[in-house]
């Protein structure tokens, strides 16, 4: 029997093909829901879950500890209220490019020992941009275009590996758009929020399988091709910094859930098996391309910090970051053909994160750094798949930064470390194995002030 995350399953049958189409329109909608996990999520995921931190150079060559610091137009990003001090009209414009792949082993009995597949090494440029102007003294408003939530994963050899009844591509984007004001109410104490735009692609592609009747084993029948976009979805952030005593800066940050409401179109191309009675079947059953819609939750996240500049030459700062993925319990989609609706249970659980960076001020110009940070998942083991394998990461990072009057030059590299992650035999679809990932990133920003 394929395995019960397939698009289409029938019985083996040598003699006559009788599916029941309603279980198999059904079983159709349940990989389209599988598909869909992503729907709001670009490129792969480096922080928890299908987070992207990756929002700023000088913030991640600190291993992503900024939320007291943020001290750059990068803010808008970290933490609202930390633009509130910057001075003129600034530009920070940046990119990360990122080197990641993952493995598959799989395991006896679906789709058994000796069974891989693996999706090379692949690269991804998340970017952000920003540009903040101050109205007059401790008045300043931003605007961010940033990558919050991503996924990619695109396997290699698609018409052999086995998990491509599931998934063998993925590519979904998010696109935030973040306009931003702050304000020091006091020496000692300013505060800033947005507001929060949210754009979102998602193109993603499988395989159908079914037995041969004769007896040969699966066959790839068909494809589906997903694809859709969220349109604008919103949001909020806000956040606060305050500096209790001499040397010693606090930071909060909240950016709010966004219900990413996403509008697709599901093709359906069928495979000749070489079976006439076989394709006839198949025709039969498989539905007409159609329309389909989905709302994906993106959770909520709560980043408390503190900030220590001490002999005037050293910063180091340590940022909690509780991400509220609980609010991803499930999907629930509905099809043009409302008999095809269903719902995808994923179950995702609150996750604390803890980042920690030092800056070193080696000169007027040059800024030294380095962060470590440990990020757990927020994903169940039951719900591991060729489309998401998430699994706890320590991220290490080194950067430096290169500053005069008018501009400034911060660069980082970050080195992912993971363990493999097994499926235990708790795959909600039957697809059980152990999942390996590594990744090293490098990213730029430059900055102006006019």
């Amino acid at each position: 029997m394929s395995a019960p995350g397939g698009l289409l399953y029938w019985a083996r049958s040598q003699t006559a093909f009788n599916p029941n189409e309603r279980v198999i329109m059904r079983r159709v909608v349940r990989i389209i829901a599988l598909l869909a996990v992503g729907v709001s999520i670009p490129w792969s995921c480096f922080a928890a879950g299908f987070s992207i931190f990756e929002a700023g150079a000088k913030a991640l060559g600190m291993g992503g500890a900024f939320t007291a610091q943020a001290d750059d137009p990068s803010a808008v990003f970290f933490n609202a209220a930390g633009i509130a001090d910057l001075k003129q009209t600034q530009l920070y414009l940046g990119v990360s490019t990122i080197f990641t792949g993952t493995s598959f082993a799989g395991v006896d009995p679906d789709p058994g020992y000796g069974t891989t597949g693996e999706t090379g090494t692949m690269v991804f440029p998340p970017i952000n941009a920003y540009v903040t102007y101050q109205f007059k003294e401790g008045l300043t408003g931003g605007f961010g275009v940033f990558n919050a939530f991503g996924l990619g994963q695109y396997w290699e050899n698609e018409s052999s590996f086995p998990g491509r009844h599931i998934s063998y591509h993925v590519d979904l984007k998010t696109f935030f758009f973040n306009p931003t004001i702050a304000w020091r109410a006091h020496e000692k104490f300013s505060l800033g929020a947005g507001v929060q735009a949210v754009y979102s692609t998602v193109d993603l592609k499988q395989y159908i399988q079914q037995y041969d009747p004769n007896g040969s084993g699966l066959l790839d029948v068909g494809t589906v091709d997903l694809n859709g976009n969220s349109g604008l979805d919103w949001g909020g952030n806000f956040g606060v910094q305050a500096g209790p005593f001499s040397g010693f800066t606090v930071g909060v940050a909240f950016r709010s859930q966004v219900q990413a409401g996403v509008t697709g179109d599901a093709t359906f191309t069928q495979i000749s098996s070489g079976s006439p009675q076989l394709d006839d079947a198949v025709a039969a059953v498989v539905p007409p391309d159609q329309g389909v819609e989905t709302t994906v939750d993106l959770p909520w996240l709560l980043s408390m910090a503190g900030v220590y500049r001490f002999k005037e030459k050293w910063t180091v700062e340590v940022d909690f970051n509780y991400f509220g993925w609980s609010e991803f319990q499930s999907l629930e989609f509905q099809f043009d053909d409302p008999d095809l609706n269903t719902v995808r249970v994923q179950d995702y659980d609150n996750v604390l994160s803890v980042r920690s960076g030092v800056q070193y001020e080696l000169n007027d110009e040059w800024d030294l750094r380095g962060g470590y940070y440990y990020d757990p998942t927020p994903q169940p083991t039951k719900s591991m798949s060729p489309l998401l394998a998430d699994s706890d990461r320590h991220g290490i990072s080194l950067g430096f930064g290169y500053g005069l009057d008018t501009w400034v030059l911060d660069m980082f590299g970050l080195v992912l470390l993971t363990g493999d992650r097994s499926t235990d035999g708790l795959n909600t679809d039957g697809f059980n194995g152990d999942y390996g990932t590594y990744a090293f990133l490098a990213g730029v920003n430059l900055g102006f002030k006019f």
